[in-house]
């Protein structure tokens, strides 16, 4: 069985349960679609010879070429080699249990994690509680409790534990203050049950609509939510931004997470940057800094999607992507899908169809916030005619 659906004139392509999508170009997604109806090489090669003019032996062997790399990505009931498990803070994604309500102490925090409530309970000797106070959202959580975070122990020898269940372990405030940040994350993405996880950044635009920034690590994504979070767009999240299968943005609730790049760039739209504490993460300098327009546990459907990347060199240019140029986008930041079936496939591409796209190089903050609050209009250019051909990424 193969998953398929189409996305503008090209056709995407998967396994059940697999993490490997395959995109076929519009001449390849004609090709596919006559050899699913029953034409074979030899009847296929025949007609484009005669469409365009050219030697039949050598189309026979493009063609069959095509079809031998379908049959290998296991598309033609052969299967293929197994995708690399995706990571996202530890090695197997845990399996979270049902919503279940849990009693509260009343000396913890009690946070909204997208879709969950959850009860942060440091130690009380624990010099962490301050400065976990301070990266958190002033607001708190109503309602029921579903999951119960303790820290336990002393800044030199803590262990993180989730409904009972050890998470992770560390001698340093700094890594303690890292590892809950990581499970609050893992905890509000869980793949598993979401449309997608895009690498990228999710705002609430002021008239309400969602905003999807995209861009791989480095690009100055976190900068700019963190200069667009300043002037009246809400803040869902800064670095991962869960998809519900209804194709809405969800909110995470957690502080923006500054490489050290980005402070002097911030200096005037976010002052506050400067006080707040330097901690090490995997290796590097960065600041937590809380939203001042948080969005924790908001729904929100995205209005647009914008590759974004800062080049302090470059004019700002804004180039209108089609589907298939969104998609591929999205992939190359490392966005996840988990569990591939036929809805989840077809919900998938009338996402990206539906979604208005661009690709956005910008010289600095002021350009790029000033696009973004009045975004020019443009037309979509026409694409290259190509040879067929199948792209295929991972998801990793």
């Amino acid at each position: 069985m193969v998953l398929t659906a189409s996305l503008g004139g090209s056709r995407l392509l998967a396994r059940p349960g697999e993490r490997r999508l395959h995109l076929l170009d519009p001449p390849a997604a004609a090709l596919w679609d006559l050899y699913a109806s029953g034409l074979d090489t030899a009847d296929l090669a025949g007609l484009l010879g005669e469409r365009f003019g050219l030697a039949t032996d050598l189309v026979q062997t493009q063609v069959a070429g095509l079809i031998d790399e379908w049959r290998l990505a296991g598309l033609l009931g052969q299967a293929g080699e197994t995708p690399p498990a995706w990571r996202l803070g530890h090695p197997d994604e845990p399996v979270w249990p049902a919503l279940l309500p849990r009693p509260w102490p009343h000396h913890a925090r009690r946070l909204r994690v997208a879709d969950r409530t959850v009860a942060l309970e440091p130690a009380a000797s624990f010099l962490l509680t301050r400065r976990l106070g301070t990266c958190l959202p002033a607001a708190r959580a109503r309602g029921p409790v579903d999951h119960r975070l303790r820290l336990h122990g002393t800044p030199a020898a803590w262990r993180l534990t989730l409904d009972g269940t050890l998470q992770d372990e560390g001698r340093s405030p700094e890594a303690a203050l890292v590892a809950v940040f990581t499970t609050l994350t893992e905890l509000g993405c869980r793949p598993a049950e979401r449309l997608l996880v895009v690498h990228g950044a999710g705002l609430v635009e002021p008239d309400g609509r969602g905003l999807l920034l995209v861009a791989p690590g480095g690009s100055g994504k976190s900068t700019l939510a963190a200069a667009l979070d300043a002037t009246g767009f809400g803040l869902l999240s800064d670095d991962v931004v869960p998809v519900t299968l209804e194709g809405e943005l969800l909110g995470l609730g957690l502080p923006l997470c500054l490489k050290a790049g980005s402070w002097p760039v911030l200096a005037a739209p976010r002052p506050e940057l400067a006080q707040a504490p330097t901690v090490q993460r995997y290796g590097q300098p960065v600041r937590y800094l809380p939203a001042r327009t948080p969005a924790a546990g908001r729904r929100v459907r995205p209005a647009r999607l914008v590759l974004s990347r800062w080049r302090p060199e470059a004019p700002l240019q804004a180039v209108p992507l089609t589907p298939e140029q969104a998609l591929h986008g999205l992939l190359a930041a490392e966005a996840v899908i988990r569990d591939l079936t036929q809805t989840k496939l077809s919900s998938l591409a009338h996402w990206i169809e539906g979604l208005p796209a661009w690709r956005l190089t910008y010289p600095d903050l002021d350009a790029a916030r000033a696009w973004l609050c009045r975004p020019p209009l443009g037309t979509v250019q026409q694409p290259v005619a190509q040879c067929p051909r199948q792209s295929r990424v991972t998801l990793r």
